[in-house]
């Protein structure tokens, strides 16, 4: 909620547009449909063509309506950073577009969860706004008059601030008597996702890893000047040999038995056998390569710096396997956030279907 309110340059136009409509604006939501906010060059302009249009409305929810400044305001920080961003003026075009139907999603998921709290009476009092301010105050190291001119520069009152801020907690709060409050995480519950994903509360894995190297003496891990390492030849004719071990691999051919006749490495003569390997001193191309892996798979065809190698995954141990008691708090809260936002995302979308939603953007 305070990352919410610190946000107060990004959100300070859409702010001030809200502030500044009056309730006759909202009086009936089909008149706001065809409604277009205009300004005159001149007195003359409004009976001619020097009208410039700089404002329309992109949504109606319910009786309340969301503005093109009001979007164009939400996305401008993002665009700013598109702008740098480098890609091309095609790409630009595809996020700005992709970008705008999101927020104005989320604009309107917003009105409606306000809409929601005025009906079923959640309110926030004075003391908690307070108590808001003076957790932002102490985060940022501010005085009460460093913030009050930080808003004041940024062209919003302090009352309006205050508003604002009321807004930001109120949706918390609708959504907690709503969904989070009848959220329940037992005792099995925590079990079952501990037996279920145990993996995930170990300590360090260790590998248990066979290989089988084709290599030349021409091969070379260097890169000459042409782009590749040693000779083209070489490298092709021992690629093609390492995919046809793959391939009987793949069709359930002993990796030991091939390994012993077949791999040009010093241990070919035990079946690949490399022993226990540490997680985190494998080299990145063969731990990427290995850890989808469970025990009894081998890799595909990996070039590296000695050769062409395929590995096989023998077995797999986790050292220090955390107790259900050490991570239960750890589970509750996973299972927890996970149950409120899928029941959140089904409450949203109920209420969505309960609603006047048009959008014209």
């Amino acid at each position: 909620m305070v990352n919410i309110i610190l946000n107060i340059k990004t959100n300070i136009l859409v702010i001030k547009k809200y502030l500044l409509f009056t309730a006759s604006l909202f009086v009936s939501a089909v008149s706001l449909v065809t409604s277009t906010f205009i300004i005159m060059e001149t007195p003359v302009a409004a009976e001619s063509s020097g009208v410039k249009l700089i404002d329309r409305i992109v949504a109606v929810v319910n009786n309340d309506a969301i503005t093109l400044v009001e979007l164009n305001s939400a996305i401008q920080p993002y665009i700013e950073k598109l702008e740098s961003s480098g890609y091309s003026p095609e790409k630009k075009n595809d996020i700005v577009d992709k970008l705008t139907g999101d927020m104005l999603n989320r604009m309107i998921e917003r009105k409606l969860t306000d809409q929601e709290a005025k009906r079923v009476k959640i309110t926030v009092s004075d003391k908690e706004v307070d108590n808001a301010i003076e957790r932002l105050k102490q985060s940022q190291l501010m005085s009460q008059e460093e913030l009050e001119k930080a808003i004041k520069d940024d062209g919003l009152s302090f009352a309006d601030y205050r508003e604002k801020i009321r807004e930001e907690i109120l949706r918390p709060k609708l959504i907690n008597q709503s969904i989070k409050s009848k959220v329940v995480i037992t005792d099995s519950d925590i079990k079952k996702y501990y037996e279920e994903h145990n993996q995930n509360f170990s300590g360090k894995k260790r590998y248990y890893l066979r290989n089988i190297l084709l290599t030349s003496p021409d091969y070379s891990g260097s890169v000459d000047k042409s782009g590749e390492n040693g000779s083209d030849t070489d490298r092709e004719e021992l690629k093609r040999r390492a995919e046809k071990i793959k391939q009987r691999l793949d069709a359930g051919e002993d990796f030991k038995t091939i390994a012993t006749a077949e791999s040009q490495a010093p241990n070919a003569p035990e079946g690949g056998d490399l022993g226990f390997f540490d997680w985190d001193i494998l080299s990145d191309t063969i731990r990427n390569a290995v850890e989808p892996l469970k025990a009894g798979q081998h890799t595909g065809v990996i070039a590296t710096d000695q050769g062409y190698q395929i590995f096989y995954v023998e077995n797999i141990e986790s050292q220090n396997l955390t107790s259900l008691d050490d991570v239960s708090k750890e589970i509750s809260k996973k299972l927890y956030d996970d149950i409120v936002e899928k029941k959140f995302r089904e409450w949203l979308d109920d209420l969505k279907k309960k609603s006047h939603i048009k959008i014209m953007l």
